[in-house]
């Protein structure tokens, strides 16, 4: 059997920093877009857009965080109430990220990459996350 605890706590390590790159990254790009592109794609007509874009990444920034701290604190302290708020958290944090891989202004093909490795990473962390508080629930056994 795979040690999903283990696993998990791999993954939750990789997505930190993966994620503090991420987020670097599509706020430099979202600022390179407001200034050079959204002449040419008609954000002058409903600047909302260019706001609701950057509305929906601050609001990834403070889920993931969230998620990423609650499921670091649940994995260390092998709990499994904080993994399971971790795991409610992945929801609005893939919708976040589903929406700046398909509904912004203008979508960069190295954000497609960059969108696609994220969701990768939180997909493979819901499903030993899911394994870890399966793995909790259980009771202790004495083979």
């Amino acid at each position: 059997m795979v040690n999903s605890s283990l696993a998990y706590e791999i993954l939750l390590y990789i997505n930190s920093f993966y994620f503090g790159l991420f987020s670097t990254c599509e706020l430099g790009t979202l600022i390179l877009k407001t200034v050079l592109i959204a002449g040419r794609y008609e954000v002058e007509k409903d600047p909302t857009k260019l706001g609701r874009d950057y509305g929906v990444l601050i609001a990834l920034f403070i889920v993931e965080t969230a998620r990423l701290i609650l499921g670091r604190k649940g994995s260390l302290s092998e709990k499994d109430t904080p993994v399971l708020f971790s795991v409610l958290l992945t929801v609005p944090s893939i919708m976040g990220v589903l929406y700046l891989l398909i509904f912004q202004v203008v979508v960069l093909r190295i954000e497609i990459i960059w969108c696609t490795l994220m969701l990768c990473i939180q997909l493979v962390e819901f499903v030993f996350a899911s394994m870890f508080i399966v793995s909790l629930c259980r009771g202790p056994s004495y083979d």
